[in-house]
């Protein structure tokens, strides 16, 4: 099992990367919907942030509790995650988890300066955590939806996971707005 500092690190590089990347794009681009019904940017950022918020760190910190649920152990699809490192073509829907977390998860447009601040606090809010991973143990579980009883470190890395899944999409956007040479500045 990864320590606590190798998984802090490999969030942040992730969401170092993702925030350069935010500041470097115009306020016009980030709003940007490839279609009406695909997200903008800004919204994939509100998303990544959103589920970890309301669904990974409430959980992650559960786990640790003796009010943890514990329901069906870890199924083949965490076992190939969370065990074996599989990411390849990793596809989880929104839709398939329970209705309340859905409307939970569902992002809103967000100005680029607030998006960059609140950004800017998640990253801090996870660094946070990192005295509930190094005194959590593999006995420490809390039941999702999708894996079955994952534990603590298991909860962390699905945040880290989570925005590193979302990196196809907002490079799919990307490509959008280049291809389609959307220059707002013309």
């Amino acid at each position: 099992m990864m320590d606590a500092k190798k998984m802090l690190n490999k969030f942040n590089r992730k969401a170092n990367e993702w925030l350069v990347d935010l500041r470097m794009m115009d306020e016009e681009i980030i709003q940007i919907k490839p279609t009406e019904k695909s997200w903008s940017i800004s919204e994939v950022y509100d998303h990544v942030m959103r589920v970890a918020r309301s669904y990974q760190i409430p959980n992650l910190k559960e786990s640790i509790t003796e009010s943890a649920k514990r329901k069906k152990s870890k199924n083949k699809y965490g076992i190939a995650i969370f065990n074996l490192g599989y990411r390849k073509n990793v596809h989880i829907k929104m839709e398939e988890f329970p209705k309340p977390l859905v409307e939970a998860f569902t992002p809103s447009k967000r100005v680029k300066n607030d998006l960059i601040n609140d950004f800017l606090s998640f990253i801090k809010e996870v660094n946070e955590l990192q005295d509930i991973l190094e005194k959590s143990g593999k006995e420490h579980k809390q039941y999702h939806y999708m894996f079955g009883d994952i534990n603590t470190r298991e909860w962390f890395s699905l945040i880290e996971l989570h925005i590193w899944l979302h990196d196809k999409q907002k490079a799919k956007i990307k490509r959008y707005i280049e291809t389609n040479e959307l220059c707002v500045e013309c």
